[in-house]
């Protein structure tokens, strides 16, 4: 008899690497498609396809975890990247019908800002201003 091994949340885990290329239904109920994260081309023709029929839940296209850490949080909220290619090219833009590089979207944000920490800090410094601001109304 096969011995079965206890496992815990901490351990590490192998996931197949074709779970990590699902395309779900905007309701996340069904798999509609799938892509490699090799070429966001690809994924434009994927997501076109699958349009046809139904809609993608782009909030969970898959390799998101390709975006560069520094372009995650606030970057990302100000401007939407979807997801990444092995490449550095993004799916980004409210509807996700743009493509840019990283370095173009650092670009953006060093012309504008002067760097990606700066546009950083200025959010910081502005919610801030709200907060004390907030409390200031409320009589805190």
């Amino acid at each position: 008899m096969a011995e079965i091994g206890r496992r815990f949340s901490l351990d590490n885990v192998s996931v197949d690497p074709k779970l990590k290329n699902r395309i779900f239904s905007a309701d996340g109920d069904e798999q509609i498609g799938e892509w490699d994260g090799e070429c966001i081309d690809d994924l434009i023709k994927e997501i076109d396809r699958i349009e046809e029929r139904q809609d993608p839940n782009y909030a969970s296209l898959p390799h998101s975890y390709n975006i560069p850490d520094d372009l995650k949080k606030e970057v990302g909220k100000d401007y939407p990247i979807w997801t990444c290619d092995k490449n550095g090219r993004c799916l980004v833009g409210d509807t996700g019908e743009e493509v840019m590089t990283v370095d173009e979207i650092r670009s953006h944000y060093i012309n504008k800002y002067g760097s990606i920490d700066n546009f950083k800090e200025k959010l910081r410094v502005e919610r801030e201003k709200f907060i004390q601001e907030v409390k200031s109304r409320s009589g805190e």
